[in-house]
C-alpha cells in the first residue's frame, strides 16, 4: 500500500482524482487496522504484586497502539534509550554473567541466583556463614541501558522498591557500587533508600508515573508505560485515535498540511512550549508546594506537552527572583542544594538538566531556539545501523560536533568564521560547541556539554571556579595567556590576576587545587583529543596518575579512562573502586611503569606545568597546590 501511495503522490496534477481516491482507501484501511488492533488487545492477566505495574490511566493508549499508524516513528523511538530507560526485570534484558554473581559492599555480601526467567538476590553480613544469607529478593526493574544499568529489588512492602547497591558499567563490563558511579564524597556508601524510586525516579523514568504512597514505607505505584514513550512527548493518544478513525478528517488534514489539535508535535511548538516538553524531565525543578507534590504522587503529572509551564512544579533558576518562598525552604532543608547542582552564577553543573541552561541562553531569549533546534526524536534514516548511531550520538539533527545547527542562525559568522574564532576553520577551536557550550557539566561518569550558550571568559574561572572553554582545550596555558587572547580578540577587560594565574598551567592547578567536580572535568579533558592536540600529551601522564589516587572514586575512574587514551596505555588495567593500601600500590605501579618504559627521553613539558625537565614534579609547586585543594564536599547526582 505504501508503494502505491508513493507512486500516486509523484504523478502529474491531472492524476489528482485518482490520488485522492487512493488516499481515501488507504486512510479507511488504516482506520480499520487501528480499530482491529485496539479491539484485539488482550485482557491483562494477574498483575505482579511485588513491583510497579503498567496501568493505562484516562486518555493513554500506549506506544504499541501508536505503532500501527506510525511504524517509522515507532521504530526510531524503539531504537532510542528513552524506551529502555526503565524495564521490568526479565533475563534477556540483563547483562551476561549475572547468575552466581557474588559481590561485597559496605560490610555485606550479595549473591545473585537465577530462578527460571528471573534473578534473585540474597545478602548476609560479610564473611558470615552461608546459612546466614537472607530470604531472596527478586530483581524486578532495571534502569538504564546506554552507560549504566541499575537494578531494583522487591521489598515485600507492596510495590515498594529498593536499589540493588551495584551497577553495571556497560562499556567496561564491570560491576561497581552504585555510589561510586556518582560524584559523591567517599564517606557515602549508598545513595537511595527503600521507596525513593517510587517517590522520585518514577516521575521521569516512566510515562505518567504515579508513586501512589500508601502508608509507612509502602507504595502501590503505577505507570502508563515503562520507559519514556510516545505519550510522554505527544500527550495522550485516545482522542487522537478516536477522531482520526474518520478517513475524511485525516485526508483533509493531510492535504491542507494542518496541525492536528488532538495530538502534540513538539517540533511545531513555539520555543517555550517545545523546550518544556523535554524539560518536564530534563530540568532541575521543584514542587510549588506540598499539595502539588502529593497530587503528582497520587495522580501523576498534570503537565501535558504543549503547555508553557508545569502545574505542579517550576524550573528552578538560582539567579532569578521567582518562587522566593519555595527557594528559601529548599535551602533551609539543604544548604548545599544549589552548590551541588549549579556553579556560582547559576549555570548548571550536572547533566540531564539541560532546560535550565537553555532558558538562560541568549539564543532562547531570541524566541526561536529550543531543544529541537539541535536534536531530533525521529530521524529520516530508518535502517538499524543508522538508528543505532543516531541514538548513541545524542539524537542530533546534524553530525556530532558539527556547527551547522548554530550557523543556521548566525550566517554572518559562517561567512567570516576564522576571523571570529581566530582558529583554522577545520580545527576544534572553530567549533561553536567547544567555545560556547563547553564540557562544564558532569554526570554518567564523564563531562558533558553545558546547554547554556555563553562566551568564554577568565572571570567565570576566577569568580565561580568553573573551567572556561579556552583552557579546557589549552590546559597547558595559564589564565593570563587566556586573558590576553580574549582582550586582543574580543576586547574583554583583563581582570586582576595573581602570580599563579599568570604563570601556572590551568590543567595543573585545576587537577591539584580544584574541588572534586573541577578535578573530574579536568581529568576528562586531559583525555579529550582536541585538548591533547592543543596542549600536548607527555605532561599529562604524571598528573593523571595523581588522579588515580583521588579520594572520589569517580575522579579515579575518569583519570583511568583518560590515561587509556594516551600512547602506550590503551590496555592499562585499573580497578578504580579499590581503596587504601591496595589503591596506593596500584597507582605507584602504574606510575613506575610510565617512568621506566613509556616516558619519552626527549619529552618537553609546558613551562607552567610544574614539572622538571625529566618529568618529576616540582615539589614546592606540587605540595603548595595540593595543600590549597578545595575540600568542599561535592555531591552531583544526575
Amino acid at each position: 500500500m505504501s508503494d502505491l501511495l508513493t507512486a500516486f503522490s509523484r504523478r502529474p496534477a491531472q492524476a489528482g482524482g485518482i490520488r485522492r481516491a487512493a488516499w481515501l482507501l488507504a486512510a479507511g484501511w488504516a482506520g480499520w487496522i487501528v480499530l482491529a488492533i485496539a479491539s484485539a488487545a488482550e485482557a491483562p492477566g494477574p498483575l505482579p504484586a511485588n513491583r510497579p505495574v503498567e496501568q493505562l490511566t484516562a486518555g493513554y493508549v500506549s506506544s504499541a497502539t501508536c505503532r500501527s499508524c506510525h511504524p517509522g516513528n515507532y521504530a526510531s523511538w524503539h531504537a532510542s534509550f528513552h524506551r529502555t530507560m526503565t524495564q521490568p526485570g526479565a533475563a534477556p534484558k540483563f547483562p551476561a554473567a549475572l547468575d552466581g554473581l557474588e559481590l561485597t559492599h559496605d560490610g555485606r555480601d550479595y549473591r545473585v541466583e537465577r530462578v527460571g526467567p528471573a534473578y534473585q538476590v540474597r545478602q548476609r553480613v560479610h564473611g558470615s556463614a552461608t546459612t546466614a544469607y537472607s530470604a531472596p529478593q527478586q530483581i524486578v526493574l532495571t534502569t538504564g541501558s546506554h552507560h549504566l544499568q541499575i537494578f531494583w529489588l522487591e521489598t515485600g512492602e507492596g510495590r515498594t522498591l529498593v536499589q540493588f547497591p551495584f551497577a553495571y558499567i556497560l562499556a567496561e563490563k564491570m560491576w561497581v557500587p552504585v555510589i561510586q558511579t556518582f560524584m559523591a564524597p567517599p564517606e557515602f556508601k549508598n545513595i537511595y533508600s527503600a521507596g525513593e524510586w517510587n517517590a522520585a525516579c518514577i516521575n521521569c523514568h516512566t510515562t505518567q508515573g504515579r508513586g501512589r504512597f500508601v502508608n509507612g514505607n509502602t507504595f502501590d505505584s503505577q505507570v502508563a508505560e515503562f520507559g519514556i514513550s510516545c505519550e510522554s512527548c505527544h500527550a495522550e493518544g485516545a482522542d487522537h485515535i478516536a477522531q482520526n478513525r474518520n478517513p475524511l478528517r485525516r485526508f483533509t488534514l493531510h492535504l491542507g498540511d494542518q496541525r492536528d489539535p488532538t495530538i502534540v508535535n513538539p517540533a511545531r511548538l513555539k520555543a517555550q512550549a517545545s523546550t518544556l516538553a523535554c524539560g518536564q524531565c530534563h530540568s532541575i525543578a521543584a514542587f510549588k508546594g506540598m499539595e502539588e507534590k502529593i497530587d503528582l504522587s497520587q495522580n501523576g503529572s498534570r503537565f501535558r506537552p504543549g503547555q508553557t509551564e508545569m502545574p505542579q512544579k517550576f524550573v528552578l533558576q538560582p539567579a532569578t527572583d521567582d518562587h522566593a518562598a519555595q527557594k528559601r525552604e529548599i535551602l533551609q532543608r539543604n544548604p548545599h542544594y544549589y552548590s551541588d547542582r549549579f556553579w556560582g552564577d547559576g549555570m548548571t553543573r550536572v547533566t540531564g538538566r539541560e532546560m535550565n541552561g537553555v532558558l538562560a541562553s541568549p539564543c532562547f531569549k531570541g524566541g526561536e531556539f529550543s531543544c529541537v533546534s539541535c536534536h531530533e526524536m525521529h530521524p529520516k534514516a530508518g535502517d538499524t545501523a543508522a538508528l543505532a548511531a543516531w541514538a548513541d550520538g545524542h539524537q542530533m539533527t546534524e553530525p556530532a560536533e558539527s556547527s551547522t545547527s548554530c550557523l543556521q542562525c548566525h550566517p554572518k559568522i559562517a561567512a567570516t568564521l576564522t576571523s571570529h574564532t581566530h582558529h583554522p576553520a577545520e580545527s576544534a577551536g572553530s567549533s561553536c560547541y567547544n567555545c560556547h557550550m563547553p564540557h562544564t557539566a558532569f554526570g554518567l561518569m564523564g563531562a558533558l556539554r553545558s546547554h547554556q550558550v555563553s562566551s568564554p571568559s577568565v572571570r567565570e574561572t576566577l569568580e565561580y571556579r568553573r573551567p572556561n572553554a579556552c583552557n579546557l582545550c589549552h590546559l597547558d596555558k595559564p589564565l593570563g595567556w587566556t586573558a590576553e587572547k580574549l582582550t586582543a580578540w574580543y576586547g574583554q577587560p583583563t581582570p586582576a590576576l595573581s602570580a599563579d594565574d599568570r604563570e601556572l598551567a590551568t590543567g595543573t592547578r585545576w587537577l591539584l587545587q580544584g574541588d572534586a567536580g573541577l578535578r573530574a572535568l579536568t581529568a576528562w579533558s586531559m583525555g579529550w583529543a582536541p585538548a591533547q592536540q592543543a596542549s600536548g600529551r607527555d605532561w599529562l601522564y604524571p598528573y593523571l596518575f595523581t588522579g588515580l589516587d583521588d579520594p572520589y572514586a569517580v575522579v579515579r575512574f575518569v583519570s583511568w579512562k583518560s590515561l587509556q587514551s594516551l600512547p602506550g596505555l590503551g590496555d592499562f588495567k585499573f580497578t578504580y573502586t579499590i581503596e587504601g593500601a591496595p589503591l596506593h600500590s596500584a597507582v605507584q605501579a602504574g606510575y613506575q611503569n610510565w617512568w621506566r618504559t613509556l616516558r619519552a627521553p626527549g619529552a618537553t613539558f609546558p613551562a607552567g606545568a610544574g614539572l622538571l625537565p625529566d618529568g618529576h614534579f616540582q615539589q614546592d609547586i606540587f605540595v603548595r597546590l595540593l595543600r590549597a585543594r578545595d575540600q568542599t564536599p561535592i555531591f552531583i547526582v544526575e
